[in-house]
């Protein structure tokens, strides 16, 4: 009894490894997709002094487009590596702003390049979820979990380019001798599967600079940095290590 009940465990560890590790057979995922990008920092924000932290500063107008392109790595099950590249523009305007007196804007072409990791707080399903017609009635249902949840952090160089533009034009203050910064991406996102080798992402992401000069000027009664958000739908492909097709799906019963 006492060997059967051994085997029956040793069986259950194995199995249950092996399904653990079905990760391995593609930790390669490429992913491409939209950038929405916002900028805070000397120029533009809210009509008064109190701008309830930086809620008041945000303005849908200001939200430019950018691309994003990336590879990531999984080193482990809930470690994940990335290097991203995002291509955008940033821009804003004293318009509205408490500052709207002084009549300055600007518009920032932005090259970033970026390495970071993720950390999953709800991990991608060790089998991979799929779809099938066939055994449920209804159509199209998910079996195991679609859904994962990360949070993001990272360094890298942004390159960049101002254009000034109203009065910052003439303004003796404006600087563009400025055009390289480090940053630093903190963020979370998410993943929805809709295929083995498919999914569909969402990710905030906060990006601190080391610089004050991405809208070519700063003055004396700047406090901190530049930093500016993005919000990110991608598109994630995961490249299989092996031959065999629709990884992750569980083997034909025959009974």
């Amino acid at each position: 009894m006492k060997r059967i009940i051994a085997t029956f465990i040793a069986v259950l560890s194995i199995t249950g490894l092996s399904f653990s590790q079905q990760w391995k057979t593609a930790p390669l995922e490429l992913y491409g997709g939209i950038s929405n990008l916002l900028y805070f920092g000397d120029i533009g924000g809210a009509s008064s002094e109190s701008s309830l932290m930086g809620i008041k500063d945000f303005r849908f107008s200001k939200i430019r487009p950018g691309i994003t392109l990336g590879a990531r790595y999984q080193v482990m099950k809930p470690l994940t590596l990335r290097a991203s590249y995002t291509l955008g523009v940033l821009t804003q305007s004293d318009l509205n702003s408490r500052n709207e007196s002084r009549n300055f804007a600007f518009r920032t072409l932005i090259n970033e390049f970026t390495i970071g990791a993720e950390f999953y707080i709800i991990p991608e399903s060790d089998e991979n979820y799929y779809y099938s017609i066939m055994q449920i009635r209804g159509g199209l249902r998910h079996y195991k979990q679609p859904f994962s949840l990360y949070a993001t952090l990272g360094a890298g160089a942004l390159l960049f380019n101002v254009t000034p533009k109203e009065d910052l034009v003439t303004s003796p203050r404006f600087n563009d001798t400025k055009s390289f910064t480090m940053v630093i991406p903190v963020g979370i996102g998410c993943k929805y599967a809709i295929m083995p080798k498919i999914s569909i992402g969402a990710e905030l992401l906060l990006r601190l600079t080391t610089t004050d000069f991405i809208d070519g000027y700063t003055s004396q009664f700047s406090e901190s940095n530049d930093l500016y958000y993005s919000l990110n739908i991608k598109v994630n492909y995961k490249i299989q290590k092996s031959r065999r097709r629709n990884i992750g799906l569980p083997r034909r019963r025959l009974f």
